[in-house]
């Protein structure tokens, strides 16, 4: 779907690259261009307000529908890195991804969170890629020296320019600017700390989360700050997806959270066919982050997925975790607050 198969046509009509650990897109010959098929326009800014270092940074323009593929390309990454860094800006908060493309047919993705309209530093380690959902498995296993192109892609532009996400996300459609500096590939992977009962310890120098519409998260104190300060009624709250059977052979999760003003929170997740559980538990006023344990034996299914599936609740199935402020949504309930959330556990 992403039309990488015009990689190959390209290639000859491209100059030869060197090797290179940093591209600072000083120069005009740095590499990037829009993906064949998707619109919009590549350029240098000299704009200081849009630079991250050095005297120019990259600007790419374009126009958000849905359904409608909007990405820049890079050809043939050096194949000895093992980790990605580089300094990102979007003129507003958005899920983007990078995307890595095999000849095999394998593509990999890493999704991550832009709070908007200031620069974030990513670091993103080739074991933080995904398998893509629509891609077929060939051997499971993502090889740098067979891949074709790397991709940033506007997540959020592509899926979410709804009417129907509207609602949840805010209106997605749109001229859309984003701008990358000081792209580097690493020979070594940042060290993290084996965490294997985590879902997210929030190690990362980026959020896998997103945010739905009039939420802002942000990485703060070893945690996902999450923040919102409007009237009833609006749905405040963060998801992220999950790897296939990330949750097999669990009981239920536990998320680590302190939350400012009391509420109740809820927990929803959303399995591979269309089915969608929901829990409840109090927090509020905590001196620290606390841990808060929801059992899958607590969750019940909403009335809108109801005949989507077997109506059971299958842990290996689960492909989205949503946390939202489920108080917010009762007229006289706080709807200003700020969460830390500091690890989100798999409980055996």
């Amino acid at each position: 779907m992403y039309r990488w198969a015009a990689f190959g046509l390209l290639i000859s009509a491209l100059w030869a690259q060197e090797p290179k650990s940093r591209i600072d897109f000083e120069s005009q010959q740095h590499g990037w261009f829009v993906l064949p098929g998707a619109n919009g326009k590549v350029e240098l800014t000299e704009n200081p307000n849009d630079v991250k270092a050095g005297k120019r940074a990259l600007r790419y323009t374009y126009t958000a529908a849905a359904g409608k593929l909007n990405a820049i390309i890079y050809l043939e990454p050096e194949s000895w890195a093992q980790a990605f860094r580089f300094w990102i800006k979007a003129d507003r908060p958005a899920l983007f991804a990078l995307s890595l493309q095999e000849e095999s047919g394998e593509r990999w993705h890493a999704p991550f969170w832009i709070s908007g309209n200031e620069w974030q530093q990513v670091t993103i380690a080739l074991s933080d890629f995904l398998l893509a959902e629509d891609t077929k498995p060939v051997n499971n296993k993502l090889d740098l020296d067979d891949v074709q192109g790397m991709g940033l892609i506007d997540v959020s532009a592509m899926f979410l320019a709804t009417p129907e996400a509207a609602i949840l996300f805010g209106d997605q459609t749109g001229t859309r600017m984003m701008w990358l500096d000081e792209f580097e590939f690493l020979s070594q992977a940042p060290a993290r700390r084996a965490a294997p009962n985590f879902l997210d310890d929030f190690q990362r120098d980026y959020l896998v989360w997103m945010a739905t519409a009039n939420t802002t998260l942000k990485r703060e104190a070893g945690g996902m700050r999450v923040a919102y300060n409007l009237p009833f009624p609006y749905i405040f709250g963060a998801l992220r997806m999950l790897e296939p059977n990330a949750l097999r052979e669990t009981t239920g999760i536990e998320v680590v959270v302190q939350v400012k003003t009391p509420t109740t929170l809820a927990v929803f997740v959303e399995e591979s066919d269309g089915e969608r559980w929901q829990a409840t538990f109090e927090a509020g006023g905590e001196s620290k982050p606390e841990p808060k344990r929801i059992l899958w034996s607590q969750f019940t299914i909403t009335d809108d997925t109801k005949g989507k599936g077997d109506g059971k609740l299958e842990p290996a199935k689960i492909k989205l975790l949503s946390l939202v402020d489920w108080g917010a949504l009762n007229e006289g309930g706080p709807s200003v607050n700020t969460w830390l959330v500091q690890a989100v556990r798999k409980l055996k």
